[in-house]
This record gives structure tokens, sequence and C-alpha cells, in this order.
């Protein structure tokens, strides 16, 4: 075998084992992205449960907001107030759910749920008329427009919030 030969089988044996270690390497930052995609969905889902969850104790802590919502006549400037925060952050953490869901991050069955929080929250008279009056001019226009279609055709309703403080004596 000539020098020649020989320079040609080596050059031959690295172009195959540079393109096995190509392959190798190509599967290993598929397996990255996928690892990497997998963690970002569960960040995303676990977002959206700490969320709920953080809206939760704020109406364990200030119950008045659930009963202010069906709260026969006006309610006072403070009482206003609180509510807005609350449905505000509600419906914001719906449209980053939404956002999540528009992208593929979070799934049907967790947006499926997410749809029917903003129903219940915007169920009642009082919520209602939030959203119609301030709720819509605070978020964006795609998700305003979802709300908007979502709602449309459900009518309003206190029995479900007023249940919500009532339930026990049922």
């Amino acid at each position: 075998m000539s020098f020649m030969d020989i320079a040609q089988l080596l050059g031959n044996l690295g172009e195959f084992i540079g393109a096995i270690v190509i392959v190798a390497t190509l599967i290993y930052l598929a397996m990255q992205v996928k690892q990497n995609t997998n963690a970002l969905h569960a960040q995303s889902r676990q977002s959206v449960v700490a969320g709920a969850q953080t809206e939760l104790f704020a109406i364990m802590d200030n119950p008045d907001m659930v009963i202010n919502i069906t709260k026969e006549g006006p309610l006072t400037p403070q009482e206003q107030v609180q509510l807005q925060g609350y449905l505000t952050a509600a419906m914001r953490l719906r449209e980053f759910s939404w956002l999540q869901y528009q992208n593929g991050v979070i799934d049907e069955n967790l947006w499926g749920t997410e749809q029917n929080v903003i129903l219940v929250i915007l169920q009642s008279n009082r919520t209602r008329a939030w959203w119609e009056l301030l709720g819509r001019s605070l978020f964006g226009p795609d998700f305003v427009g979802f709300v908007d279609e979502l709602i449309r055709d459900q009518p309003t309703s206190n029995e479900l919030w007023q249940a919500t403080s009532s339930w026990a004596d049922r």
C-alpha cells in the first residue's frame, strides 16, 4: 500500500468518524431541545396553577370580594377598587393562559379549565358590567375578541357566585 493509499484511507476514515460524531451531536441536541421544551411546558403549567392558587388565597383573605360581586346596590369606592383589582388580576392570568395556549405551551385540558374560569368570572351581572365598562380596555384586542366571543351567548346570573358564600347552608 502506498503512502497515497494510506492517506486516502485515513481521510475516508476521518470523514466517516466525523459523520458519526455529527449524527450523535444532532441526536443529543434533539434530546436537549425536547427536554427544554418539556421543562418550559411544565413551568408554564406551574405558573398557571400558582396564579390560580394566589387568586384563591386572595379570596380567602378577602371574602368580601366575592360577596361584593353579588351585593345588591352600589359598592363603595373602596369596594370597587378592590373588586376591580381582583378582576383585573384574575383576567390577566387568563390572558397569560390564553397566550400560552395560542403558542402551544399549555394543552387543551388546562386551557379548557381556564375558559371555564373566564365564564365563571364574567357570569355575574356586576362582573359582566365591569368587563363591558372597564375590563375590555385593560387587555389586548385579540384576547378581548376571544372573551367577547366566549361570553356572547352566555346569560348573566348571580346564582353561582351567591352559592360561593352559601353552599354549606343547602
